[in-house]
């Protein structure tokens, strides 16, 4: 069944950082948990390939329109920056991993926007 009204382009572009953003996580996640580690650190690349699935799983819902799935989404975007973010001060996080960031900020931003109201046409 499809909608009256197109889907917004941020809607698009926000699904597309999230996408390349989830990407980047599964990778650099993966790198991390295959190297020469301690456990501790080679279980938060597991988890941040986890996370990164998750990421996909959820950009795909909310582009569908899903408003549960949208905000799911983007507490997940932030949440994720965050901990990318502290756990690069201790110098574990994969480089492809920290630069992910970008893109999932830049998702949860487009994805919070409002669309513009549909206006009237002039008769």
């Amino acid at each position: 069944m499809t909608s009256d009204q197109p889907r917004p382009g941020f809607v698009t572009a926000a699904f597309w950082c999230w996408a390349a953003a989830a990407v980047m996580l599964m990778v650099g996640g993966l790198l991390t948990a295959s190297v020469n580690l301690p456990t501790v650190f080679r279980a938060a690349g597991v988890l941040t390939a986890v996370v990164g699935a998750a990421m996909a799983f959820l950009a795909g819902r909310s582009r569908n329109g899903d408003n549960r799935f949208r905000r799911a989404a983007v507490a997940l975007a932030v949440v994720t920056s965050a901990w990318i973010g502290l756990s690069a001060a201790l110098g574990v996080v994969h480089l492809i991993t920290l630069l992910a960031i970008l893109p999932l900020i830049a998702g949860a931003v487009l994805m919070t926007r409002r669309g513009r109201p549909v206006q009237e046409e002039a008769q």
